[in-house]
Parts: C-alpha cells; structure tokens; sequence
C-alpha cells in the first residue's frame, strides 16, 4: 500500500540532558514535542553540509538517524517512539523523502534501535563497519540543531563537523566500553544536546562507512561534553544485518533484498538496494542477477542493474506484445569491470499506464 508522506512538527526550546532508558547512561535529549520524546540532532561548531547524504535521516521525534537498508534506520533506544523520518535531505523541512515508521526494534542492552519504515526508501543506505576506526583518525559527524549552547540556534540547513577518534577509554566515564566509539571535542566544537541517533562516519565524500550512533556526553563533566560516546557499529553490525535481512557477509555468495518496493503505475523509476561486503577484487563476469516482480503487465516494465560506481546494465527492456504476468527470472551480467564491494541497486521503471506491480525481492550472486 502507498503511504501519504509526512513528518511531524519539530520543536526547539531549552533543553537538558536525559537518561538513556537501557543503558542508565547521560544521553542527549530534548524537551517534549507530539511525538514524544522529542530530540534533536545538534552539531555545535561545525558548518553547512558540503554534500548531500542519501542515508542521513531526520527523525520526527527530533533525533537523528542511519539509513542502513531500503526500510531500516539505525538511531538511538532513548530517542523514543517517531512517526516518520526525513531522508537523504540537507534541508530540516524539505527535500529528500519522508517515510512513515511502522515499527521499531530495540538491541537489548544497548541504546541501539531499528525503525522499520512502512514502505522502503529509494535513497542509498549507508556502508556499515566491521571493525572501529583506529584511534587518531578523522571522524565526521553530521545532523540539524543547536550551532551554539547554552543559547540555542536551529540551523535550516544540515550541518557537519570532522573530529577525531579517541581511544574508547576515553569515554568510560561516560559509561562506554570497548567496543563504543569515543569522539573528540570541546564545549564549542561536538556533538550536543539532542545529537542522539545520529551518525558518526569515516571515509570521503560519497564514499562513507557508519561507525557509529550517538548515545551522549563521553564524560561526566555535565552539558555539551568534551567528548561525545557513540555505540559503535561493528559490534553490533551482525544483529543489523540479522533484523534487517543483510549481509554479514554470507558465506554462498548470495545478496539478497527481500524488502518490497511498490512500482508507479506510468511514473519515476524506483531502486532496490543491496550492500555487498566482504568480497575481494572485481565483480565475476558471470554475475547472476535474480529478480522476483509482481507486475500485471511486464511489458511496461524496464528493468536495470546499477553497480557501485553508477553504472547501469540493462537487464530488460519494454516490450508492448508481451502481457504476461510477473518477472520471475534469472539474468547473467559480465560485471567484471566493477568492484565487486559497494551498493548494488535493481532499478525498475514502469513506461506505460494501466498496470501496477512491485519488487517482490532480488538477489546477487557471486
């Protein structure tokens, strides 16, 4: 079913620092809003987006948020329940898309949550670690809020902030451990109030891994903390990939994207997004593409394969004679000029009216 796309008022006044509901720990949070309990992302010090980030999301509970599949986003247990979240915008109100959230899951122990949307984003997911980032390296952090404190200002525009990783125990006093990331800071240039949920990234522009998810204060030293403790990624990147239906990577070589994609009966192409891992060198020349589509008439349909780098490989074309039913095949792909490691996308377009269908699911197989 097609969801009316929305997002909820966001609220900005005073704010002070809240408990994290699992963990017992100081986390950022905001005053009350409709979709209690409101929170922010803040980036205090830091300076207008530089790029668009296709997985950023917008929570409309004011947190920040990770898209890391097609219908999932990564935020934080304390931000509470949200309506819907903003994604892939630079802009706090418009721009990107909004998608409904129909459920969450929360990882036990942690101040880690899943937010499942109702019908899945076209927008990129980001790459997820496996590993955290060796201490001394940069580090970006990136979301909407505060640009100073105790005097709040809300940008309009998304902003971002590069720091640098701090050795974890720099952050037990802020209740994190081993496997948490630790970023550095100072009280004008870090992570802030309302921060929670949002991400913490490596790499360079288009080309960013998620590391981690901010939780709050790296010490107990009181409001906007020198330090700021984020749940690290890599520890929990196989219970993701286990809620989510990702890759860990599996050990057949098979990709699979089981999330449904609905189709626009005559309208814009829509993607279905799969993050491959854990492969090495260049993608095989015999790349086996299988593709599940419910469609009342597959002859509307073109459908392509998008490699990491953009590249599209046509798969299928329209076809006015042919008025069968569903696309239900297997499709070879010489893809052995791409790397193999990246998001993949099955790209799918309906040219003529009448008849409407979805992405059942997809699969790579290397």
């Amino acid at each position: 079913m097609k969801t009316a796309r929305r997002i909820g008022r966001v609220a900005m006044v005073g704010m002070a620092l809240g408990l994290v509901l699992g963990g017992g720990h100081d986390a950022f949070a905001a005053p009350p809003s409709h979709d209690p309990p409101p929170v922010e992302a803040q980036i205090i010090g830091g300076h207008n987006a530089t790029e668009t980030y296709s997985f950023h999301a917008g929570m409309s509970n004011g947190c920040g948020g990770s898209l890391v599949a097609p219908q999932w986003i990564v935020t934080a247990t304390h931000c509470g329940s949200a309506s819907s979240a903003r994604i892939g915008s630079t802009s706090r109100s418009s721009g990107g898309e909004v998608r409904s959230v129909d459920r969450t899951v929360n990882r036990s122990g942690t101040d880690l949550t899943l937010m499942h949307l109702s019908t899945a984003s076209t927008q990129t997911p980001v790459k997820m670690a496996t590993a955290n980032p060796a201490p001394g390296g940069p580090v970006r952090l990136i979301g909407f809020g505060c640009t100073s404190w105790p005097s709040c200002s809300n940008p309009s525009t998304l902003q971002e902030i590069d720091l640098t990783v701090l050795a974890s125990s720099r952050c037990s006093a802020g209740g994190g451990t081993a496997t948490d990331l630790c970023v550095s800071g100072d009280r004008t240039h870090s992570a802030c109030h309302g921060d929670s949920g949002g991400p913490a990234i490596v790499g360079s522009r288009g080309n960013w891994t998620l590391v981690g998810e901010t939780h709050g204060p790296g010490d107990n030293g009181g409001e906007c903390a020198t330090t700021t403790l984020y749940t690290g990624i890599a520890a929990n990147v196989a219970w993701i990939n286990q809620q989510t239906g990702g890759s860990t990577p599996p050990t057949d070589g098979k990709f699979e994207n089981a999330d449904n994609v609905d189709i626009p009966d005559k309208g814009a192409a829509v993607t279905s997004s799969i993050a491959v891992t854990g492969r090495t060198g260049n993608a095989p020349a015999a790349l086996k593409v299988t593709v599940d589509i419910k469609h009342t008439y597959r002859g509307d349909l073109v459908v392509d394969l998008v490699a990491p780098d953009g590249t599209a490989y046509r798969l299928k074309n329209s076809s006015a004679n042919d008025s069968a039913d569903n696309i239900a095949t297997t499709y070879t792909v010489d893809a052995s000029s791409e790397a193999a490691n990246g998001t993949w996308q099955l790209k799918v377009q309906d040219v003529e009216a009448n008849d409407t269908g979805y992405i059942d699911s997809w699969n790579l197989q290397f």
